[in-house]
Formats: structure tokens, C-alpha cells, sequence
């Protein structure tokens, strides 16, 4: 366990931008507003899509009470996904 995991955050805590946390094995993060992770904390952090649609993936977001929600953002025929304006490739997401 580590020394993260034995000062629980509060909701709202996770709610800020920049905010990170443990979760079990996973290193997570408040990303401007968008939930990314990352096992045993090592790795590029990646987005978490929920589903896929025609020309959109659902990822997650997270409120400013800390709660996850869903987005949907733009993905291109290379597997991209738009996030406030930038492309991020299929290293910087997982499903």
C-alpha cells in the first residue's frame, strides 16, 4: 500500500484540475477536467473510453464534485481522439 492510499481524497478533492489519486493499482488524475490513468503509475497517462459511435468515443470527465460523467469527443480515421483541441493516438487511450 502506499503512503497515497492511507490519506483517502474527498470527492471534491478529485473534482480539481490537477488533482491525483490511487485507486487499487492505478494512478489516476483530474486532467483539466477529464479522467486519465495509468497502471502501477508508470506508462503514459490515457483517457478511458466508455463506448464508440460513428465518428465520436464517449470518455470520461470528471465534475467539479468529483463524480465521473460522460463526454462525448470526436475520434478521426487514424483512432484519434480530440480533447480540448488536441489529437491524442490510441498510446493516450484505452477501452
Amino acid at each position: 500500500m502506499t503512503q497515497l492510499e492511507l490519506i483517502p481524497m474527498t470527492p471534491d478533492e478529485k473534482g480539481t484540475p490537477g488533482a491525483s489519486w490511487w485507486q487499487g493499482s492505478w494512478e489516476c488524475r483530474n486532467f483539466h477536467g477529464y479522467f486519465q490513468s495509468r497502471e502501477q503509475g508508470r506508462g503514459d497517462w490515457q483517457f478511458t473510453i466508455h463506448s464508440f459511435g460513428d465518428f465520436h468515443a464517449n470518455i470520461y470527465r470528471v465534475s467539479r464534485s468529483g463524480q465521473l460523467a460522460h463526454e462525448d469527443v470526436p475520434i478521426d480515421a487514424q483512432s484519434r481522439i480530440t480533447v480540448h483541441g488536441r489529437k491524442y493516438g490510441r498510446d493516450h487511450w484505452n477501452h
